[in-house]
């Protein structure tokens, strides 16, 4: 097996994660072609994954993102991977779901339970969403709920119950997020936003390969931490995809192809991919700086990216940033990237 360092593993993933910017489309497109080429971005901030696009192309903008979800409709927000709201490529969305999807309820059986919701309620629900949706058409959170409660599915309409239902309603593929993002996000039907339902028949060895070309080289257990899958079924998967293998500080990583490698610079909004990609983020983020983008409570903050490497943070609000301990990554670069930061705003 092939011996490479650690400083190589963070450049190719660097490369491999769209981060030495191949996107030059401008527009709608150019956010699919990043959201395509990543497997996906996490998108339960709407601004981090509208700067994950940024930070992968040249020439898109904020309302470029919001364009490819609500008007081309080339992307779906919905939960995927872990779970979790991300923002995919619509040809993969019913792939994703069907491989992802009954796992994703059988681990949240537990919380049913807790918020009382059986079964026979749940499949209610959805068929009343869904109901509702295509009647109606985009509709709020509240607007779900009073349906619910008017059902007698539940008694509170601002309890958790309704986030519940919704999002199950979401892992059988059958509605997704509509216009709109955080205050204002709204749910549509997926066969009416779409055109046509989910076709949920997704392939692990498919899913192992977008994933190796996205985060490679990788181990079984960053496959299964970034979809949610268990790990002797990532392994699985993998070893099904990879077309070779790495040996770095002892352990075997799992590739599709031997890339060149990237060390450039690059502002990271919160929860980028590139850091929730892996189950060990130590290479790519030092223990002693984890606290300063890992402070707990599942957030993520927005991250200096250098050589792979996280150097320090940065806030959206003011462009300022903080360089942590002795680095010094090109202040030109830095520059430059400040500068990117304003053009995408608009």
């Amino acid at each position: 097996m092939v011996q490479r360092s650690g400083d190589w593993l963070l450049a190719v993933r660097f490369q491999a994660n769209c981060l030495a910017r191949p996107v030059d489309e401008a527009g709608p497109g150019g956010v699919a072609d990043v959201v395509c080429r990543t497997g996906g971005l996490q998108a339960q901030s709407w601004r981090g994954a509208a700067y994950a696009v940024r930070a992968r192309s040249t020439a898109t903008t904020f309302a470029d993102v919001s364009r490819a979800q609500e008007i081309d409709r080339s992307v779906v927000r919905g939960w995927f991977m872990r779970g979790t709201l991300q923002l995919v490529a619509t040809e993969h969305a019913g792939p994703l779901l069907g491989l992802l999807g009954p796992k994703l309820i059988k681990d949240s059986e537990r919380r049913y339970g807790e918020l009382g919701l059986t079964e026979a309620i749940r499949s209610e629900a959805a068929d009343l969403i869904e109901e509702q949706l295509l009647a109606n058409g985009p509709t709020s959170r509240s607007g779900l709920a009073d349906v619910l409660v008017k059902a007698g599915l539940i008694a509170e309409p601002k309890g958790q119950q309704v986030y519940a239902l919704i999002r199950h309603t979401g892992l059988l593929g059958r509605l997704c997020y509509g216009p709109g993002y955080d205050k204002n996000e709204s749910w549509v039907a997926v066969r009416d936003w779409l055109g046509k339902p989910l076709a949920l028949d997704g392939s692990l060895e498919d899913l192992a390969g977008r994933y190796l070309t996205a985060y490679g080289p990788a181990t079984a257990r960053d496959f299964a931490t970034w979809s949610g899958l268990a790990v002797p079924v990532a392994r699985k998967g993998l070893q099904a995809a990879a077309t070779m293998s790495f040996d770095v500080d002892g352990v075997e990583f799992s590739a599709v192809e031997d890339l060149p490698g990237c060390a450039d610079l690059r502002l990271l909004g919160e929860f980028d991919p590139y850091l929730l990609g892996y189950d060990d983020r130590r290479h790519a983020l030092a223990d002693e700086y984890r606290k300063h983008i890992h402070p707990g409570g599942g957030m993520l903050r927005p991250a200096v990216v250098a050589g792979g490497r996280v150097v320090g943070s940065w806030k959206h609000s003011d462009r300022s940033y903080e360089l942590f301990g002795d680095h010094a990554p090109d202040p030109d670069k830095l520059a430059a990237e400040l500068e990117d930061v304003a053009r995408f705003r608009g």
